[in-house]
């Protein structure tokens, strides 16, 4: 059983570190700058509403007349008319008893001005300080509000890192997702490469024993017999080549023309063209159409039979059906069964057991590996199941509606036939 490589996890967890890193640094830019962004926004509207306020006492005063405290509405609840004295003339209900809102007095040629005005174990306050005139002895109307608790506080800060952090979280797990997705038919590759190297070795070394021990003893060996030998050993690289491709095509998602095919016949006729040998018992009901490619599910059903008859004892059984809306296929042998802890092993790359390779030991190992591609390619499942005897695989496949294969006949009465191949021992 080949393992995977460790270099291609390192990988994938290497670019997932740069990427996430890369992400944690532009969420923290983003966030710093979200910060600052809402937090002018905030104090630009404060600013505004309390120059807009400060400007309308600062008209009455220039007019003659004091403002009315009780005009005061909306966020800026903080007004006050200081004279040049620093004593408060006016003030709006909220500013009334408390001490003058600052001491900043605006220069004559700059009259409105921000200001923040903290002070020992008070909330800051936000205003605006509009000199009446240029005029020495002209008041000063401060306008404002008590710093919102968005900002006055690290809530907002609190909240912007709450919401990095489940960003980078997040993004991290999918950019391992993407990452590994990514690197997954080079991951392919490497253990192909690595399985092929692995199984073709053996051969060739076997093949090139055989030819330089013709050459080094030529009056000791017989042609024929080397050339029988070489021969059989080229056969098994051809197979293992042929089914290395067929792999490769399949896991590497190249389409295959699709079409309606009645699972049953195609059953049939596989087991016709295979006859002889172990006989082959064939029960079918209803009409099961599945939609697929039948150049690969001939490649199937044939692996499938053809592993049967390899461990059956005197017979195997096949039969065609639906349930649940899936085709159902199963095949069973009446030969020794395969253990619980081998039903999953077995449909592995180049894995053979004890007994397959006495049964047949010109076999590649790769052909229930194929034949379970071959289901997940068409979204359906081949699995080993539970038998009184011998060994039950089952592929499973969407069934295909009626409706779908486009006004062909397939009324069929509901029937079940048995037929057996001739034995030619």
């Amino acid at each position: 059983m080949v393992r995977p490589m460790p270099s291609l996890h390192s990988m994938q967890a290497r670019y997932t570190t740069a990427a996430t890193m890369l992400l944690l640094l532009l969420t923290v830019l983003g966030g710093v700058s979200l910060d600052l962004a809402i937090r002018y926004r905030v104090q630009d509207q404060v600013f505004f509403d309390a120059e807009q306020v400060a400007a309308q006492w600062s008209a009455q005063v220039r007019g003659g007349a004091l403002p009315s405290p009780t005009s005061v509405s909306g966020i800026v609840d903080l007004v006050q008319l200081v004279d040049a004295r620093g004593s408060v003339v006016e003030a709006s209900p909220g500013a009334t008893g408390r001490p003058r809102l600052s001491t900043f007095r605006p220069a004559p040629d700059d009259r409105l001005q921000r200001r923040v005005e903290c002070r020992p174990g008070e909330p800051c306050v936000l205003l605006m300080a509009n000199r009446v005139s240029p005029a020495p002895d002209a008041p000063v109307v401060y306008a404002g509000t008590v710093e919102p608790p968005l900002i006055a506080s690290h809530r907002l800060e609190y909240l912007i890192a709450g919401a990095a952090l489940l960003i980078v979280l997040l993004g991290g797990r999918l950019m391992w997702w993407i990452i590994g997705r990514a690197l997954r038919p080079a991951e392919q590759q490497c253990r192909l490469a690595s399985v092929a190297s692995h199984e073709l070795r053996t051969p060739i070394a076997g093949l090139r024993v055989q030819l330089e021990e013709a050459l080094l003893h030529p009056d000791h060996v017989d042609p024929r017999d080397t050339i029988q030998r070489a021969l059989s050993a080229t056969g098994r690289l051809e197979a293992i080549v042929q089914d290395l491709l067929t792999m490769a095509r399949l896991r590497g998602g190249q389409p295959a023309p699709r079409e309606p095919i009645d699972l049953a016949a195609l059953v049939s006729e596989e087991a016709d063209a295979h006859s002889g040998g172990t006989p082959v018992e064939i029960h079918t009901t209803g009409d099961v159409w599945v939609h697929g490619s039948r150049i690969q599910l001939i490649r199937l059903v044939g692996n499938l039979l053809s592993n049967a008859r390899r461990h059956a004892a005197t017979g195997v059984t096949v039969c065609v059906g639906s349930a649940d809306g899936q085709a159902v296929l199963t095949v069973t042998d009446d030969g020794n069964g395969i253990a619980a802890a081998d039903r999953e092993r077995v449909f592995e790359r180049f894995t053979r057991l004890d007994e397959g390779r006495r049964r047949d030991a010109g076999g590649t190992g790769l052909g229930l590996a194929i034949s379970r591609d071959i289901a997940h390619a068409h979204r359906g499942t081949l699995r080993i199941e539970d038998s009184p005897r011998g060994a039950r695989f089952v592929l499973r496949l969407p069934l295909l509606d009626r409706n779908a294969i486009g006004g062909r006949h397939l009324v069929r009465t509901e029937r079940t036939t048995a037929r057996q191949t001739a034995d030619d021992r």
